[in-house]
């Protein structure tokens, strides 16, 4: 360890070490250099100091070498760091410290550098990785009891229960030729927890470059257009292998508790089939995952794909949304923008670019039955690894996870942005993330979920710009975000922009543009802000451009209906106008007023007149009596104590490190910001402004917050 950098970190030696003296660790980050692409993602993902950029001469070659060598001979992380990581309630994160997780795919994956599919497929192979371990580990446990159980069984029936003595035998040798393969088998490895079938494109290319495979599971590459249709047929399959060992187990658990009667349960189990396995059962067999792009899954796939979505067999559909087809020269697909220039859809004298409207697919396929969608990526990753456990642990149909994949390529970015990219495509509502779960109730706005969304209940987020005064002192400018925001940091919408002069007059921000009838836009330019060697500068914005924020913003108060977020802004507007109202009955009241009658009235006629419930009120308007209003009841200490306690604060956010922690492990509480400290400008996380007004503290809510107050680098949340 001398000459290997290791440190000494918050959450994984002070929290440890605070709980339990002597079980702190330390923590390193090593640079495999035999598979770096230099694309430098890493060193604007990880945060401020955590990893630098070098040029890589022969002398950093070999310490590199020699440092990553040396890691990959060291023991695997301890369990106690990693063991509740899938856990309710865990830190998700946590699960790529384990080597075999991580390393779930393995290899150079010999894509793009930079490439926003990679990490995607990486994190989704990985969770699955240790959701099937685990549950390996547990189910060779149980099998090792049940043979133990049945042989005491065995050996206690007497010479008169010889035919129920072979029936056993015979439970016992199929369970014991599944012990066998679950703790290793042939291969010594065990059953493979995954099988993929990958769509033809990127994904398949990449990872298959003849003889080699990125992956460690069973891995097929069919046609582009029938990854889900084959995926089905693998799950069938499997399904029917597995039948055999299901009737064993059943039958285990009957003659261990005298329950057995041949007559009935062979009849019944004659035709067992996957349908009528338990979702324990179902749990046992491998996840069959299907891997596409949107050329194989919005479009010539999409029939398929919808097909098996509404057969309700539990497979799990991985799309990779670049919004063209990358693979191929960036043709335009349904999957990309209006306004977009790309191959078949050229921006010139005779076109605009693309001119229709995208296709939502996540949202046409959370209206299949029982279909379990999320709309995500990974900039955003405490979204993205918690909604990846519940696809992946969801059997009561198939399941969809649709990943914004920015291709550097195609979309005309650095390689090192593929995050910051991913991350602004959601705060300009270009690509709104949701979760549709439909476990979580039965109307719409119980099962679609916009958290993970930047003020999901207005229209646009806001952003900052940086910028330099007259004086040369750093400024801010708060902006709404729209997709002409968006557009302006990719080549595939620049010719949709022009700069402006300085004394460019009509200009009008996009956000106001888009709320003007159509007769008053008539001489005025829609324009967004930018920022170019220090200065404001204004860029006209394209009707073609004007055209995809309209409907994007359409699309986003779509999901915000979907979600209930528009009666709850209803609800709330209602509850406001009946708090003004009580107030003015308060100090009518105590004016002896003799309007009472005429403010009753008019509360009356608001209720009535709004369509929003009024939770809380039994359908009725309470009016004051004069009594309690003079003198009104003390509550007790203790309850104005909880009303009034906030149950989290950062204490200065001057020091944040911005280490992400916070508003990525709970984004309904945290966001990113921007603040100007001692002249200079920099990212920092903040609460969100009257957000503890309104959140239910939980104790899910309390652990999470604790943990990310033991895990923040600044030590400023409390």
């Amino acid at each position: 360890l001398a000459a290997f950098p290791v440190a000494r970190t918050r959450p994984f030696f002070d929290a440890a070490e605070k709980v339990s003296p002597g079980s702190g660790g330390l923590y390193s980050v090593t640079i495999d250099p035999w598979k770096c692409t230099g694309c430098l993602e890493c060193v604007e993902v990880c945060g401020p100091g955590a990893l630098k950029s070098r040029e890589q001469d022969a002398a950093l070659l070999d310490t590199l070498q020699e440092r990553f060598d040396f890691m990959s001979r060291t023991p695997k992380t301890p369990a106690r760091f990693v063991e509740n990581a899938i856990e309710s309630g865990g830190e998700i994160k946590r699960l790529l410290l384990d080597r075999d997780n991580y390393y779930s795919t393995t290899g150079g994956h010999g894509a793009c550098r930079g490439c926003g599919e990679v990490t995607a497929i990486r994190l989704v192979v990985a969770a699955n990785r240790a959701i099937t371990d685990k549950r390996r580990r547990k189910h060779t446990a149980e099998l090792e009891k049940l043979i133990a159980d049945l042989a005491a069984k065995r050996s206690s029936l007497g010479e008169s229960e010889a035919e129920r003595s072979r029936r056993i035998g015979e439970i016992i040798a199929t369970l014991e030729k599944r012990l066998y393969l679950q703790e290793g088998g042939p291969t010594g490895n065990g059953p493979a927890g995954a099988i993929i079938a990958n769509s033809t494109g990127c994904s398949s290319v990449y990872a298959s470059t003849f003889p080699f495979n990125a992956y460690n599971d069973p891995w097929v590459n069919s046609l582009f257009q029938d990854a889900q249709p084959l995926a089905k047929g693998l799950f069938e399959g499997v399904a029917a292998q597995h039948v055999p060992d299901v009737r064993a187990l059943r039958l285990a658990r009957l003659e261990l508790a005298d329950a057995c009667v041949p007559e009935r349960y062979d009849q019944e189990f004659r035709y067992l089939s996957w349908p009528q396995f338990t979702k324990e059962e179902l749990s046992l067999l491998p996840t069959v995952i299907t891997i596409g792009g949107d050329g194989a899954t919005y479009d010539i796939g999409f029939g398929a794909f919808s097909r098996i979505l509404a057969s309700g067999t539990p497979i799990k559909v991985v799309v990779l949304d670049t919004g063209a087809y990358s693979n191929t020269g960036g043709q335009a697909s349904t999957a990309s923008f209006t306004g977009q220039d790309s191959d078949l859809a050229r921006i010139g004298s005779a076109s605009s670019g693309k001119r229709e409207a995208r296709k939502e697919l996540s949202l046409i396929a959370a209206f299949h039955p029982k279909v379990f969608v999320c709309a995500t990526t990974t900039a955003l990753q405490g979204h993205y690894l918690k909604n990846a456990l519940e696809f992946l642990n969801y059997d009561d149909g198939a399941a969809v996870f649709d990943v914004y994949t920015p291709c550097q390529g195609e979309h005309g970015i650095a390689d090192n942005v593929s995050a910051r990219q991913a991350r602004l495509a959601v705060e300009s509502r270009l690509n709104p993330v949701f979760v549709h779960d439909p476990r979580r109730g039965q109307t719409l706005s119980e099962t679609f979920s916009l958290d993970g969304n930047p003020e999901p209940d207005k229209t646009w987020a806001k952003g900052a710009l940086e910028y330099r005064g007259e004086s040369g002192e750093v400024k801010l400018l708060e902006v709404e975000l729209t997709p002409a925001d968006f557009a302006l940091s990719e080549i595939r919408f620049r010719k949709q922009l022009k700069k402006l002069k300085d004394d460019a007059a009509n200009l009008v921000p996009v956000p106001e543009y888009l709320d003007l009838p159509e007769a008053a836009r008539a001489g005025r330019t829609p324009f967004v802000y930018s920022v170019e060697a220090g200065r404001l500068v204004r860029y006209g914005v394209s009707q073609s451009l004007v055209a995809l924020c309209a409907e994007r913003r359409a699309n986003w108060q779509r999901l915000q209906c979907l979600a209930g977020l528009d009666v709850a802004r209803m609800d709330a507007a209602h509850r406001a106008a009946i708090d003004a109202l009580q107030a003015e009955i308060r100090e009518s009241a105590e004016r002896h007023d003799g309007s009472l009658d005429a403010i009753a009235r008019a509360m009356s006629d608001l209720a009535a007149s709004s369509k929003a419930p009024v939770a809380g009120f039994g359908g009725t308007i309470p009016l004051v009596p004069v009594a309690s209003v003079s003198a009104p009841a003390a509550a007790p200490a203790a309850a104005a104590e909880t009303a009034n306690a906030a149950p989290v604060t950062i204490e200065d956010p001057t020091k944040c490190t911005n280490c992400k922690t916070c508003y990525q492990d709970i984004p309904e509480l945290f966001e990113k910001t921007r603040i100007v400290v001692g002249g200079e400008s920099r990212e920092a996380a903040r609460l969100i402004p009257g957000v503890l007004e309104n959140v239910t503290v939980t104790p899910e809510l309390t652990a999470r917050i604790k943990r990310v107050s033991a895990n923040c680098d600044a030590e400023i949340i409390r």
